[in-house]
């Protein structure tokens, strides 16, 4: 097996992690932001 393999897949799965995670964060923070506005207006 090739080292630099192992490590860009490892790093990959993390990027992959990072993005899931962050696409959450800024999908609920939407969410409330939206639910805020809507409860002002």
């Amino acid at each position: 097996a090739e080292p630099h393999l192992e490590a860009r897949k490892r790093i990959g799965f993390q990027v992959m992690i990072f993005l899931i995670v962050f696409a959450g964060l800024l999908y609920f923070t939407k969410k409330k932001v939206w639910a805020d506005v809507h409860g002002h207006a």
